[in-house]
């Protein structure tokens, strides 16, 4: 098997791969357009998928739009730290909430300064904020619990289907997933049968797309057109969504920034965020010489519907079918293993009933210890994922090493700080002494000063002539509780 060292060897693609040297511009590889162009739009027969994407909207409207709610938002913030990278550019985009947002934010602000303090580093409420903060997003819960009421109805009436013997036969047309919400839901007589059709049917939709791969491809042929790339990218990929842009100072940092040495001191964005945009620019720029090199696709190739869906924006429509190729196997694999899992299980328990028969009346005999079972294979992480949550340990680590030095303190507190999600993470893994001072000091000062702004431009606004709103500050607000992915 080729290494990625030993394709780059061949010259082809070098600079392409090569890590920006101290001074140099590193290569620039959009993540996608912030419309779903049509030469990579798709159509996914999910249903699930259109709960899941309405959902966000309905809660920002909400929380953000009818008074009533903002208390509860308020908590809700305030417990997680802000929202995931994905929701926070969904409300960049919302200018129509944004007087709902500043008046949000300027009651969050109040509610997380106290829990800054180095003194409630040890207080229960504290520890369960600030360790579930990196992972938590109020509109993800209320979109984990659309989906989650989606599939138990329709698992619910498949098992009324079932019980009357009106199942068809044919897997759910679902995404995966999806389906794996709904399968988790049912009992093992009903998930069996469920489980053995849908890894037919993703065996099936990955042999197509083979086929086309082995048929010839080309670059400029719209997945649209192709019935059963769509349909891979369908199960695979889910919903096509609209993914924006990276910020623009996201971008100017990746050009004029190295590095986390000099991200660090950058005025514009969190560090931790740059570094995590550069290992996303870097992962693009290697899948598709991954695939011209033949290199191992669980590398490089992603299995997660967001990656998969990024990656199918790039227009490359031959990397596209054979990255869903992948995804479809893989999943195909966790299905068979599901099922292998519970075949074993029914078997168990039949023979412990035979056993019970054979021997009714009989003194027990004295059990033999059985032999261990050999550990099942884990399902490889998505590659683009593993990639991203390793550049986040990393930038977060080095940041700490890098504060430890007084140079680069004076060029923390210069620059823009942390934003909330990467300030909770670097926080409990920062020793005691002046690395956690200055994380706490500083980012108590910032939100300090972004509270003044708020509560400035909310005064300045109630003054006003009725409907006027808040420039910019309620950006300044989510950029520091959501990050710039």
């Amino acid at each position: 098997m080729r290494t990625l060292n030993g394709a780059l060897s061949d010259g082809v693609g070098a600079a392409e791969m090569a890590r920006p040297a101290p001074g140099a511009r590193p290569v620039r590889v959009d993540r996608g357009s912030s419309e779903p162009a049509g030469r990579t739009a798709w159509r996914c027969a999910c249903e699930i998928c259109r709960t899941s994407m309405e959902s966000a909207p309905a809660y920002f409207t909400r929380s953000f739009g009818e008074p009533d709610h903002f208390a509860a938002t308020r908590e809700g913030i305030a417990d997680s730290l802000g929202f995931c990278q994905r929701h926070g550019a969904d409300l960049m985009g919302s200018a129509s909430l944004q007087a709902g947002m500043a008046q949000v934010f300027q009651g969050v602000i109040p509610r997380v300064l106290p829990l800054l303090s180095e003194q409630r580093f040890a207080d229960d409420k504290f520890q369960h904020v600030y360790f579930s903060a990196p992972d938590a997003c109020p509109a993800c819960t209320c979109e984990r619990r659309a989906v989650g009421r989606h599939a138990a109805r329709l698992g619910r009436q498949h098992a009324a289907m079932a019980e009357s013997r009106a199942v068809d036969g044919g897997a759910m047309p679902l995404c995966h997933e999806h389906f794996q919400t709904l399968a988790r839901g049912l009992n093992p007589e009903l998930r069996m049968p469920l489980l053995a059709r849908h890894a037919q049917w993703l065996d099936c939709a990955a042999r197509a797309v083979e086929d086309l791969l082995a048929a010839g491809v080309s670059r400029e042929t719209v997945p649209g057109e192709l019935p059963a790339l769509e349909h891979a990218l369908g199960i695979a990929g889910g919903q096509l969504d609209v993914v924006p842009a990276p910020p623009a100072a996201l971008v100017e940092a990746l050009w004029d920034c190295p590095g986390i040495e000099q991200a660090i001191g950058w005025a514009n964005a969190c560090p931790v965020c740059v570094e995590i945009e550069r290992a996303r620019q870097h992962w693009l720029a290697t899948v598709p010489l991954a695939a011209k090199y033949h290199l191992d696709d669980r590398l490089f190739f992603p299995t997660c519907p967001e990656h998969v869906a990024t990656l199918a924006r790039l227009g490359d429509t031959p990397l596209t079918a054979a990255a869903a190729a992948h995804a479809l196997h893989v999943a195909t694999e966790q299905v068979l293993r599901q099922l292998r899992v519970l075949v074993r299980a029914a078997e168990t328990e039949s023979e412990r009933a035979a056993a019970r028969i054979a021997h009714w009346g009989r003194r027990p005999r004295r059990r033999k210890p059985e032999l261990p079972r050999p550990p099942a294979l884990r399902i490889a992480r998505c590659a683009a994922c593993e990639r991203l949550a390793i550049a986040e340990i990393h930038a977060t680590c080095r940041l700490l090493q890098l504060l430890r030095s007084h140079p680069y303190r004076h060029a923390f507190e210069d620059g823009y700080g942390l934003c909330m999600k990467h300030h909770a993470q670097a926080y409990v893994l920062a020793p005691k002494g002046i690395v956690r001072s200055l994380l706490a000091s500083d980012q108590i000062r910032r939100l300090s000063g972004l509270l003044r702004w708020l509560e400035d431009e909310m005064s300045g606004v109630a003054q006003s002539e009725a409907g006027a709103t808040p420039r910019s500050e309620y950006r300044l607000a989510l950029r520091r509780f959501c990050g710039f992915g």
